[in-house]
């Protein structure tokens, strides 16, 4: 690959950074992509969140910023199979503040996969002395994807309303200190 890839590493699971090399691999399909990351196939893929438009916006994101590519998007990887991604929706803004998103396949659940993903997500931002403020946001019909929020530290702190998805929660951690 011509992009060496990020790793970082939890007890449970390892984030692998995405290249233009491994979003091309995902176009061909979860085989593909584990080929590429050299692990056990998924179960199922695309994890949700995870569709051929949302990869041409992190592969946009990615060429815009080429030197940040740990602001953009990871494979979840557990005993050696890929079961999700997880990332940030760029580096950090002017006042500090980085949004993370995740999301695992349907068949890994209830593993702690988010949490953890969500954990290493965090502490990485917060490694940065640019970063002040991780947000995340999800909907009041995502329970589950609440309380990773809440095992990480998050604080739900209000919502809007978007006309295509509805009611939106948002929540955020700060740096400590």
């Amino acid at each position: 690959m011509a992009v060496s890839m990020l790793v970082e590493r939890g007890q449970v699971i390892s984030l692998i950074s995405a290249t233009a090399d491994t979003f091309d691999a995902e176009d061909a399909g979860g085989q593909a992509i584990a080929d590429c990351l050299g692990v056990k196939s998924p179960v199922s893929w695309p994890p949700e969140h995870n569709d051929p438009a949302t990869r041409d916006w992190m592969r946009g994101l990615l060429a815009e910023h080429p030197d940040e590519p740990d602001y953009v998007s990871w494979y979840m990887i557990a005993r050696n199979r890929l079961v999700g991604v997880c990332g940030f929706k760029g580096p950090p803004d002017i006042w500090g503040e980085v949004e993370i998103g995740y999301s695992v396949i349907e068949a890994e659940h209830r593993q702690g996969y988010g949490s953890e993903a969500a954990a290493l997500l965090v502490a990485r931002a917060f490694r940065d002395p640019r970063v002040s403020l991780v947000t995340a946001e999800t909907m009041p019909a995502r329970v589950a994807s609440q309380k990773v929020l809440a095992r990480c530290g998050f604080t739900h702190v209000g919502g809007y309303f978007d006309p295509e998805q509805g009611q939106v929660m948002r929540f955020e951690i700060r740096r400590p200190g």
